[in-house]
């Protein structure tokens, strides 16, 4: 009689499993990685016409612009098409890295407003929150 153990079960179904190439399950639902507002909503051609049309919930597009004279690490932050912002330099060194190793990130509308400055002053607000989209 001999004192080794033998692996569990399920140990060893999942090293059989792996080593004739099984293929993992991805998780069930995309991974939410932060959350932070659009940055340079003021300088984005027709802001004043899109802004009105965004809704709490909304996806937004994220694309790289490594090309970016400003920051090589940027990314761009789209609504249906139109150039909203960027995702904060402060923010984007990990997330740009995810998209250049061929990971698929996208948008999420958390909130959206307008803060009220001094006087006539006002400044827009686009919270939103960026989440990882892995399919095998």
């Amino acid at each position: 009689m001999s004192n080794i153990q033998k692996p569990d079960n399920k140990l060893t179904d999942f090293v059989n499993f792996i080593h004739k190439k099984g293929k993992i399950k991805s998780f069930s639902q995309d991974i939410r990685l932060i959350t932070l507002n659009v940055a340079g909503l003021y300088y984005a051609d027709n802001i004043d016409e899109i802004f009105p049309k965004i809704k709490v919930g909304d996806k937004l597009e994220l694309f790289r612009e490594s090309s970016n004279e400003y920051d090589h690490r940027a990314i761009l932050v789209k609504y249906n098409g139109e150039k909203i912002g960027y995702v904060p330099r402060k923010d984007n060194h990990v997330l740009s890295n995810l998209m250049d190793g061929g990971k698929q990130l996208y948008g999420v509308v958390e909130s959206i407003g307008v803060d009220e400055l001094y006087g006539d002053d006002s400044v827009k607000f686009l919270r939103f929150k960026i989440f990882l989209n892995e399919e095998f």
